[in-house]
């Protein structure tokens, strides 16, 4: 993707909200069933490769409406959104790919459990049989694919944020709603994590200056002077680099410089 290409800030937030949601609620749903196999392997005595289980216990390695909603809700909007910044902008991206991948995949995984749940009562026990050796199989390596799809894209995404953080919409959307959007994605607290990739000069304290900057430019002056006074805060006990320390001092500068004009 080009860096220097015009940014659709909106369609960037949605596209950047529905990746960071959807992630999450796949590793929720990856993580239950990660509890589930292991508690079922324990309870058996054995090691989870060699687990067989029951049509009911198999049925209820997912809840159904998890999963459909997750498609649905998650995933659908996922792929519409990078189709609409990328494919249906001219732009070749791997990320596109990924997420159409993400949604394919996760989408055979629905079909594969409504038939495990569906077919548990088959009259017929080989065919049932025959299914659950297919799906068991199937499940962990389906679901360990899509989440490298998701840590692929997570690295994608961190590219790609500097070239979207001088936008109007990005900045102001990541400083009000960053911190909850990326919640467990990034091992930083807050806001730190999301802004150490979008300004990876500075990281979080020309993130707040940049925040604060916008809302200056539009007259909000409660939420610029608190995104500069966290610019001048967090520039005070920063530990970097010689290189990078500067860029720090001259964010905190400029900090200072807005809010004197803000506070006349």
């Amino acid at each position: 993707m080009d860096p220097k290409a015009p940014v659709d800030g909106p369609l960037v937030w949605d596209f950047v909200y529905a990746f960071f949601a959807a992630r999450r609620a796949f590793h929720a749903v990856f993580r239950r069933y990660e509890t589930r196999v292991q508690r079922f392997a324990r309870e058996a005595g054995v090691h989870r490769d060699d687990l067989v289980l029951r049509p009911g216990d198999l049925a209820r390695l997912f809840y159904p409406r998890r999963l459909q909603h997750l498609r649905d809700q998650r995933l659908v909007p996922l792929r519409t959104f990078a189709h609409a910044l990328f494919r249906e902008a001219g732009v070749v991206e791997p990320l596109d790919t990924t997420c159409s991948h993400a949604f394919h995949e996760f989408s055979i995984l629905v079909e594969e459990h409504q038939s495990v749940v569906r077919f548990q009562h088959l009259s017929d026990p080989r065919r049932y049989t025959q299914l659950l050796e297919e799906v068991s199989g199937y499940y962990p390596t389906r679901l360990r694919r899509i989440r490298r799809l998701f840590a692929d894209g997570l690295r994608r995404i961190e590219e790609l944020l500097p070239a979207w953080s001088r936008n109007r919409v990005v900045v102001r959307s990541s400083y009000l709603f960053g911190a909850r959007v990326v919640r467990g994605a990034f091992d930083e607290h807050g806001l730190d994590g999301l802004y150490a990739r979008m300004y990876p000069e500075a990281g979080a304290v020309e993130g707040y200056l940049e925040a604060g900057r916008s809302f200056a430019e539009s007259e909000f002056r409660p939420e610029a002077i608190a995104a500069l006074e966290m610019a001048v805060r967090l520039g005070r006990g920063e530990k970097k680099a010689p290189r990078k320390k500067g860029l720090v001092v001259d964010c905190v500068a400029e900090a200072r410089r807005l809010l004197t004009g803000l506070r006349l």
